[in-house]
């Protein structure tokens, strides 16, 4: 939000208040804390021995109901348009130094002033599915997500996509830095993990060693695709059923790129194995290990259009459907 378009501030006199913005002012009577009509976080002012001799104000901006503020915020910060509902973080968000409480993505409204910051940013966090690529970045969304009151960032997390999950795998004795951080978002409601076939196969593949491959080099190399027992082992899947006891939680997405073609010296071109099969296994053992727990969640498996990344959200085949 241009600086022309800042709340305005209510000048008290000097014994009296320090400068309050007039939207934010602390009220006299505040309301009750219910998710329906929660009143956001001021900062009393300290006020002088002296008695005022002007006539207090009650701003009710603060008091006002939580879906209420929450409308105004979206014109004031989108003008009306819809809420961006995807948000990639990318290593510009990862840069050592900023300051952690004012990410370059959050809305210019919230550097009005603290209390701001937090009700607008919640707001934001709330209606916002992040996109997270590389475990190193978690450090740095986790810091920011820190800087509101207890645990509220985190709380305020609804949607998560981890489009590289299958790429990093934990190293020996670690756990799954992705899992790790979904169950410290305790109001999570949906999650999505993506899977190439290359990060499936016993042997891995990069950019190097896709190049053309001898007849028998590409029969060893493309024919033995992980177990799923293997699976769930070296990407600690066990761990995801500690989002089980999340009153909201109730999606998961399983998105893979389940079959690609490669080519061999002679110019052959070959298929890997479709590796959807083995997936639609892993859907079928989440979905059970769930319900083992006492929680119904919904457990999709959808085909990817590519390997690379997504960073608009939602660009795959719905073709799986439900698995």
């Amino acid at each position: 939000m241009a600086h022309g378009h800042q709340t305005p501030l209510v000048m008290c006199t000097t014994n009296d208040l320090t400068f309050v913005p007039a939207a934010l002012a602390a009220p006299s009577n505040a309301s009750s804390n219910t998710p329906h009509h929660k009143a956001m976080t001021t900062f009393k002012p300290q006020t002088s021995n002296t008695p005022s001799t002007r006539p207090s104000t009650t701003i009710l901006f603060p008091t006002l109901p939580l879906e209420l503020r929450e409308h105004i915020y979206q014109h004031a910060t989108f003008l009306g348009a819809p809420l961006p509902s995807y948000l990639t973080l990318s290593a510009a968000d990862a840069i050592h130094g900023t300051d952690a409480r004012y990410p370059y993505f959050l809305p210019a409204l919230c550097r009005v002033n603290e209390p701001t910051r937090i009700d607008v940013g919640l707001w934001f966090i709330r209606n916002t599915e992040f996109g997270l690529l590389y475990p190193q970045h978690i450090v740095h969304f986790a810091d920011f997500l820190a800087t509101f009151p207890d645990v509220e960032g985190f709380k305020a997390i609804r949607r998560l996509d981890f489009p590289l999950f299958g790429r990093h795998r934990p190293e020996r004795g670690d756990g799954n830095a992705y899992i790790e951080f979904m169950v410290r978002c305790t109001g999570l409601t949906a999650v999505r993990l993506k899977f190439v076939i290359w990060d499936l196969l016993k042997r891995r593949f990069n950019h190097v060693r896709r190049m053309p491959l001898t007849p028998e080099e590409l029969e060893q190399q493309t024919q033995e695709l992980l177990s799923l027992e293997r699976i769930v082992q070296m990407y600690r899947l066990d761990a995801l059923f500690g989002l089980a006891g999340f009153e909201g939680f109730a999606k998961m997405t399983i998105e893979v790129f389940p079959k690609a073609m490669v080519y061999t010296t002679r110019g052959v071109r070959t298929a890997v194995p479709d590796c959807w099969p083995l997936m639609e296994g892993l859907v079928e053992w989440l979905r059970r290990g769930f319900e083992r727990r006492g929680k119904k969640v919904e457990v999709r498996l959808v085909e990817s259009v590519n390997e690379g990344l997504r960073w608009g959200g939602g660009s795959e085949r719905g073709g799986g459907g439900n698995a």
